[in-house]
């Protein structure tokens, strides 16, 4: 099914059965930074509960019925299960807002998506002349009627950015922390997706490392406590002109993809035992989460048309058996241009702000780049940032003193 701007359709017209399905956001907005956002609002229109605001600082409801994995970027994909939803929260709205300079005005197009847990996906299409100086935008909303949830496909600029959207619906924004540039900061947490007796503000806040030799050291959840599960996502827009990570938009309207870069994320590891190793997809070595390393890759974009990315998962609840991880990227094929690749690596630690490391400083001269140093420092995980350039891994291994052995490898 086809869904046009405005039009007002019953949910169960497009998934049948129970209300679960994915939704995914894809805009094409060059020089953009787009976070988005789902609001759970009561019959009123309000946040009455903000931990229903689910972002990339609160990724999940307490619930569980609404979630995000996407990072900031130009897309977006959440998850539903409303049948899970409290009786309070009648209005779901799912918004983007832009991070940074801009106007949703250097929108060229956009396209939403349904996707159930069987049948065909329906597509909301929209254009970007719909938008002019808006900094943000309400992209659909679903809402309960007559005991139905029904989708309203919205496409409305709005005036303001993220903290205007948060207090259009009744939240409040907490004050953001200054980050500074000292051998160590302790980050402020931010608020944990799980029951409390009074919601907390909102934090929009990230992190930024922004130097090499920016570093950031995150406590421990509690006494006994690891980390929980640490996310690490690789995202870049694509490597030639032209290019850039909207496999899902170019099919829905109709666009080639230019070729691009194949960008792969990876790390190597140290454990406290004095076992090292590498997690990556070259050679297949794609780790394991619930065992040594307590690392797992998971996939491989090869062409950087998954708008989410690639991912590294780090089993931050073993985190005592971990010594050090060095973060890297490298270019598997295709020409080395870091700067139009535009890639970000943002690691997301549960209880804090997610840190975002920029692949900056460029050196086309080298495919690889270290670029972020992740250590146990007496319990806490310590965070630099590193912006390195190499030839290749042995050269990244001499840098840091890993003493690894290599061999050619390929991927299958």
């Amino acid at each position: 099914m086809e869904i046009s701007r405005g039009q007002r359709v019953k949910l169960d017209a497009i998934v049948a059965g129970p209300p679960r399905f994915s939704l995914r956001v894809e805009l094409s907005a060059p020089g953009l930074t787009i976070d988005f956002a789902c609001f759970g609002l009561d019959g009123a229109g309000k946040l009455a509960d903000e931990r229903y605001m689910i972002f990339f600082n609160q990724p999940v409801s307490p619930c569980g019925a609404l979630s995000t994995g996407a990072p900031a970027g130009d897309a977006a994909r959440f998850s539903f299960d409303l049948d899970r939803l409290p009786s309070l929260i009648e209005r779901v709205v799912i918004t983007g807002a832009i991070d940074g300079a801009g106007t949703m005005g250097q929108i060229r197009y956009g396209c939403m998506e349904i996707t159930p847990g069987t049948g065909a996906p329906s597509r909301f299409p929209f254009a970007g002349s719909d938008f002019s100086q808006e900094r943000a935008l309400m992209l659909a909303e679903l809402y309960r009627k007559d005991g139905d949830w029904r989708l309203c496909a919205t496409a409305q600029g709005f005036n303001g950015g993220l903290a205007a959207l948060v207090q259009h619906f009744g939240g409040t924004v907490a004050a953001a922390p200054i980050p500074e540039r000292t051998p160590a900061v302790a980050a402020t947490p931010g608020p944990m997706p799980v029951p409390a007796p009074t919601p907390a503000k909102v934090s929009l806040a990230k992190i930024t490392l922004h130097k090499p030799g920016d570093k950031v050291s995150l406590a421990k959840r509690g006494s006994g406590a690891g980390h929980g599960r640490i996310v690490c996502n690789l995202n870049w827009s694509g490597g030639s002109a032209g290019s850039s990570k909207r496999g899902v938009l170019g099919g829905m309207l109709g666009r080639r993809r230019a070729s691009g870069i194949d960008l792969d994320l990876g790390c190597l590891f140290a454990l406290a035992d004095g076992s090292k190793g590498a997690v990556q997809a070259l050679g297949n070595s794609f780790g394991v989460y619930d065992s040594l390393p307590f690392i797992h890759m998971a996939g491989d974009d090869r062409t950087g048309e998954n708008a989410s990315g690639e991912f590294l998962y780090i089993n931050g609840d073993h985190f005592k058996e971990i010594h050090r991880i060095c973060i890297y990227a490298f270019i598997y094929e295709g020409a080395a241009n870091w700067g139009q690749a535009r890639g970000v690596v943002t690691l997301s630690v549960p209880g804090h702000q997610p840190i975002e490391v920029c692949l900056d400083g460029h050196d086309d001269r080298m495919n690889m780049c270290a670029i972020a140093m992740l250590e146990n420092d007496l319990g806490e995980l310590r965070v630099t940032k590193l912006a390195e350039y190499f030839s290749g891994h042995r050269e990244l291994d001499q840098r840091y003193g890993w003493g690894l052995r290599y061999q050619r490898g390929a991927k299958s």
